[in-house]
């Protein structure tokens, strides 16, 4: 009897203050509608002449953040790259036969894990480079995570319009967003969304529509995404139907089979999904690459 009563006079309360909200709103004058001399305010999109492209990236800041010095020194590392790319670039090719087909766009390759700090923006950063050096093949790398330590912030782009603005209309030729590098058929597209703004462009963009447009404006080229962890955001689930293929980075010794299984749940929708095992540790030298040039 006692919450019955309580609860009739919260609900009497609530009632009594939206009559007076109502009232209010009758008694206050409406606010102008808006004309075509003054239309509502809206984000305009962006002039080519508003920011200043950087120059090429160089080697030095591309190593800084974590690539391998292609060309200087053949070692273990270097040649795994090159049987991953070897890898994708098959496959790539098998899809992009005549009559052959495919859920996703056959030039868009994903590289994504269970959680952060597996390694995955390493792995995109060298595979995109090793495809770019060795496959004879023009490389887009995407940033395609928005969070503040993503591979836009090593490499000194965060500053730099990108994917987001070109997903939110503000930028609607992205061959101006590209940033090159001394390795010419290498190209960067930053994350973009600069400012505090970054975290509403994440919510409104569809993740998924702008990679697949992007794709087919750069049909000729091989796109890296470097996409968030499966487990931390929905936008590799969403991104699995639309690209070619999947390269899923697991941490050895420190990924739970759990996790692993449950991202694969959610990628499933891509038909190609390789795994790459980082961070292993060896304790002989009878493995691969342990023969140096």
């Amino acid at each position: 009897m006692t919450v019955q009563t309580k609860t009739s006079h919260l609900i009497e309360r609530a009632a009594k203050h939206l009559r007076g909200l109502e009232e209010l709103t009758r008694s206050a004058p409406l606010p102008p509608a808006p004309s075509e001399e003054a239309p509502a305010a809206r984000s305009a999109p962006l002039s080519p002449a508003a920011f200043v492209p950087p120059p090429p990236l160089e080697f030095a800041v591309l190593e800084q953040a974590g690539m391998i010095p292609w060309g200087r020194k053949r070692d273990r590392v270097a040649e795994e790259f090159r049987l991953v790319q070897s890898q994708v670039l098959r496959q790539l090719d098998a899809v992009a036969k005549p009559g052959q087909q495919s859920a996703g766009l056959s030039n868009l390759v994903m590289i994504t894990s269970s959680r952060p700090n597996e390694g995955k923006s390493f792995v995109a950063l060298n595979l995109a480079a090793a495809i770019a050096h060795f496959g004879g093949r023009q490389v887009l790398l995407v940033d395609a995570d928005a969070k503040h330590t993503s591979l836009s912030h090593h490499l000194n782009l965060t500053e730099q319009p990108g994917l987001l603005d070109f997903g939110a209309g503000l930028m609607p030729r992205p061959e101006a967003l590209v940033v090159p590098t001394r390795l010419e058929t290498l190209s960067i597209l930053p994350i973009g969304g600069v400012g505090p703004g970054r975290g509403d462009l994440t919510a409104k963009v569809s993740i998924a529509t702008t990679v697949e447009r992007l794709a087919r404006r750069f049909s000729s080229m091989v796109i890296m995404l470097d996409a968030p962890p499966c487990l931390s955001t929905s936008d590799p689930s969403a991104l699995a139907p639309v690209v070619g293929q999947i390269v899923f980075v697991v941490e050895a010794e420190r990924t739970k089979r759990g996790e692993v299984e449950s991202s694969l749940d959610l990628i499933a929708a891509c038909p190609t999904i390789t795994l790459l095992l980082n961070k292993s540790q060896l304790t002989t030298k009878s493995t691969f690459g342990a023969y140096y040039y």
